[in-house]
């Protein structure tokens, strides 16, 4: 059974402040924040176009997902996670 993380464990959680953020960083960011905008755009537009908004919504995790790889490979250890 998975259960939810509490609050108090990902107030714990320890990030790395040496990595300065790079421009590769900063567009993959931008990449899912455009990807969110664009789906909810689809969403409130007259029609309500739900298969662009899913496949915003797709790219967005896609997005967030390579910022977790980063992340992680930036040193920030895997046992500190929740």
């Amino acid at each position: 059974m998975n259960t939810i993380p509490q609050l108090s464990q990902l107030n714990k959680r320890k990030f790395s402040a040496c990595a300065q953020p790079d421009h590769f960083t900063l567009a993959i960011h931008q990449e899912a924040e455009n990807a969110l905008s664009m789906a909810l755009h689809h969403l409130r537009s007259g029609g309500g176009n739900l298969p662009s908004a899913k496949l915003k919504v797709a790219q967005a995790l896609g997005a967030l997902n390579r910022l977790e790889m980063l992340s992680l490979r930036l040193g920030e250890p895997a046992a500190d996670r929740a």
